[in-house]
């Protein structure tokens, strides 16, 4: 394993950052913003990417995961989320689930009440089950803000929970980039990505202090699964 040091991690934020701007960045660049020289920056780039270009770096989607990743190991999870795209917060949010041994669905749908209910993520192990709503807001985000989203949470975690068969017990989770205002809002987890992982981590489907949704016999419409 790689010894993860404070300029590596600069190396990698500063090639997320600007390439989150435009598709490829000089090394040139990378380098001056992460306060390094270029041969230290391409040493990094290599071990992370492969064989790159000499002079300009481009970096696909899902590298771009790996390395926000791989930044968040080091401890430096909130950083990691801010230079991914809402699409790359999701799908980050997705690996931290199967880290923690869930089996992840993205954009899932369930139809109830004759609409169609969104989850952007849904994490089961056992029997738990795990809806997430990912809100990739970069501002101060006030209690209240989050009290419509919550309740869309709740409903849409108790639909999922009524198509399947087996006794579950789910929760109802709205993942954020910044610390949240409150842990709970309307029976509504709120946790932000850098305490993601402790918390899937930790959580068990027996834990009385947190509000579990209980699956029943109730019948809904036929969900629709949609992953990406």
């Amino acid at each position: 394993m790689r010894p993860v040091t404070e300029g590596r991690v600069r190396v990698l934020i500063e090639t997320l950052r600007l390439i989150k701007l435009t598709e490829t960045v000089e090394l040139e660049n990378i380098a001056s913003s992460a306060k390094t020289t270029e041969s230290f920056a391409r040493k990094v780039l290599v071990e992370a990417l492969g064989e790159t270009d000499d002079t300009w770096i481009s970096v696909s989607p899902k590298l771009r995961v790996n390395l926000a990743l791989e930044i968040a190991r080091a401890g430096r999870l909130k950083e990691a989320a801010q230079v991914l795209t809402w699409q790359e917060f999701e799908k980050f949010g997705a690996e931290c689930l199967e880290e923690a041994g869930f089996r992840a669905e993205r954009n899932v749908r369930v139809k109830a009440e004759g609409r169609a209910w969104q989850i952007d993520l849904v994490g089961f192990r056992g029997e738990l089950v795990i809806a997430i709503d990912c809100k990739h807001w970069n501002t101060t985000s006030y209690i209240s803000r989050f009290k419509l989203a919550a309740e869309h949470q709740q409903h849409a975690t108790l639909y999922l929970l009524a198509t399947v068969r087996e006794r579950r017990q789910g929760l109802a989770v709205i993942l954020t980039l910044r610390e949240p205002p409150a842990q709970l809002v309307e029976d509504t987890i709120l946790v932000s990505v850098e305490k993601l992982p402790s918390f899937l981590g930790g959580v068990t489907p027996y834990d009385e202090n947190l509000p579990f949704i209980t699956s029943t016999s109730s019948v809904v419409e036929n969900p629709m699964s949609q992953s990406s």
